[in-house]
């Protein structure tokens, strides 16, 4: 049996924006703590990834459409191939879910 996480304690050991924790993984897939602020580079990849925002409030900008808002409570998942990068003004917590291979892209 894993020890439980806690998202607090993960996330009190964000130092830099864009940092990832490993909040767990199911099989192929992790759950990533991040702290976003500023604007992160377009970018795409070979699999889906879900962003969930628990603080604050973000936007994910598509290099070929719109730009999605997300606040607190809310998710998207950005299609594989899908080129995308994304910012926030004022900073946010965000749970992401990806391949653990995603960061090697």
């Amino acid at each position: 049996m894993e020890p439980k996480q806690s998202i607090a304690q993960l996330a009190s050991r964000l130092r830099e924006p864009f940092q990832h924790l490993v909040l767990g993984q199911v099989d192929d897939y992790c759950a990533y703590l991040t702290r976003m602020e500023g604007t992160y580079l377009y970018h795409q990849h070979a699999k889906d990834e879900m962003y969930l925002v628990l603080e604050g409030e973000i936007a994910i900008d598509y290099a070929e459409g719109p730009t999605v808002t997300l606040k607190a409570g809310e998710g998207l998942v950005v299609r594989a191939g899908e080129r995308h990068r994304s910012r926030s003004e004022s900073g946010a917590l965000v749970l992401m879910f990806k391949s653990r291979d995603m960061f090697a892209e």
